[in-house]
């Protein structure tokens, strides 16, 4: 099978040695660390699968874990001692089973310290008491009380010889400071082995794509861009970790963190989803079907760390399962690791041979294409469907309508897919009738097509 990973990893037993996804380096890692972003805590017993992230953690023997922000859901000083609370219960006095010290890697995000703003201005007796960001000053002092640990906009730490930095989300455009605090603190990053930063919002044009939403203004783009060796982790989207987008290797790495309470809707033209505030607008067409409710996977990475070879554990903490092959990458990047390059590398995915299209109408004139679910192939589920419908007549074909749908288990674990699709399509929206062929295809997270199924109908006969 043709190797499916973002770098090469010779040398290492088990390995599909020009790729290498799906197998782990053996023996103890330099470092580990678990990453959660987003847990967004409001009200009592939010903070459950927080606990089940950070207790794995902890059976792993992390040395430390990184949390890149949006604690607090409505910026609440009681929110964010929630979160304090379940760190306290399972790393007491900051240690493992073990009595290893295992460090804290938290950041503020926009709803730590904005969301306070919203109840300033709703509910000034509660911001009184209670909101993070009530004045300038109140962050640093909330952070220190809540964490036990000294406050700063940018920190630096060290977890066994790795440098980690952090920017917390403040009232100002914080990340524009980042080259500065780079350069100053250059005697405290080791050049010949990856560090890590972390901040909210996606580096503009990194993770996920152009397109993403949570993107930052640039400046960490700019900053980061100039060490080959950074590995930038943030949240703020909500992206899953299905989406092998959520690694970016160009200049620099730029990995998504996902969310620890909910998986974004965030994709545009797709007839099962609402769109993409930051993505294509152009589109004001109602669509048709409803939306997946996708609040039911709560998304975190544990990382080890061979040198300068990074192994990434995907899991759904709340099915408590891993969502597909470690994902093994090289810092700094080895070869073209680009979107396209690494598309190119692997097929996508398929029906299966005995798989069928059927294609009915139901009580409002509309037509449902209902299919079984695409297979995995070389690594590559399915991620979305493309449904065709192409007028065939006098030997001229012409493409009448085209729609795009999310497969239903998108974000789910692989072990839990295999949900069959469906797409609907007005009978009204074909303008002309007569022999038509359907056609669905399965598409991988970078829009490469597998073949297609087909079911051909003479839509006439639907018009009485």
């Amino acid at each position: 099978m043709e190797s499916a990973s973002f770098a090469a990893l010779s040398g290492v037993a088990g390995c599909r040695l020009a790729g290498g996804w799906g197998c782990r380096m053996s023996g103890e890692p330099d470092v580990r660390f678990g990453v959660v972003s987003d847990v967004h805590l409001r009200t009592p017993g939010d903070e459950d699968t927080l606990v089940k992230a950070f207790q794995y953690f902890r059976d792993q023997g992390v040395d430390a874990v990184l949390l890149a922000g949006d604690i607090a859901d409505t910026g609440l000083i009681s929110e964010l001692r929630r979160c304090a609370d379940a760190w306290k219960r399972v790393f007491p006095c900051n240690c493992g089973k073990d009595g290893r010290h295992v460090e804290k890697l938290f950041i503020y995000g926009n709803h730590d310290i904005w969301a306070s703003i919203h109840i300033i201005r709703k509910n000034p007796d509660l911001a009184r008491q209670d909101a993070i960001a009530y004045d300038d000053a109140r962050p640093a002092r909330v952070w220190e009380e809540v964490f036990e640990e000294p406050y700063s906009d940018f920190w630096i730490k060290h977890v066994k010889g790795y440098a980690f930095i952090g920017a917390h989300w403040t009232k100002k455009d914080q990340f524009d400071g980042l080259a500065d605090y780079l350069r100053s603190h250059a005697g405290e990053i080791d050049t010949s082995k990856p560090f890590f930063y972390t901040q909210h919002s996606h580096p503009k044009d990194t993770c996920i794509g152009s397109w993403a939403w949570g993107r930052d203004n640039g400046a960490s783009t700019r900053a980061l861009a100039a060490y080959p060796n950074a590995v930038a982790f943030s949240g703020h989207s909500h992206y899953p970790l299905t989406d092998e987008r959520s690694v970016w290797q160009e200049s620099f790495t730029s990995i998504n963190a996902a969310s620890l309470r909910y998986i974004s809707v965030g994709y545009s033209l797709r007839e099962n989803f609402g769109g993409n505030s930051h993505g294509f607008r152009g589109e004001t067409r109602k669509h048709l079907m409803e939306q997946p409710k996708t609040g039911d996977s709560r998304h975190g990475m544990l990382v080890s760390v061979y040198g300068g070879e990074l192994a990434i554990e995907r899991r759904d903490f709340l099915a408590n399962a891993s969502l597909g092959e470690d994902w093994l990458i090289s810092v700094p990047p080895k070869g073209n690791q680009s979107f396209r390059a690494r598309a190119a590398r692997r097929r996508p995915p398929q029906f299966a041979p005995d798989a069928k299209l059927l294609v009915r109408l139901d009580g409002e004139k509309r037509l449902v294409l209902d299919f079984p679910a695409a297979k995995t192939i070389d690594g590559r589920r399915v991620f979305e469907y493309e449904a065709t419908a192409t007028l065939v007549e006098d030997e001229v074909d012409i493409v009448q309508v085209q729609r795009r749908v999310m497969a239903p288990d998108f974000y789910k674990p692989e072990t839990q897919g295999g949900a069959p699709g469906s797409c609907v399509i007005s009978l009204d929206e074909i303008p002309t009738k007569g022999h038509t062929v359907f056609s669905i295809r399965p598409v991988d997270c970078y829009g490469i097509k597998g073949a297609p199924l087909s079911f051909s109908v003479d839509t006439t006969m639907f018009m009485s």
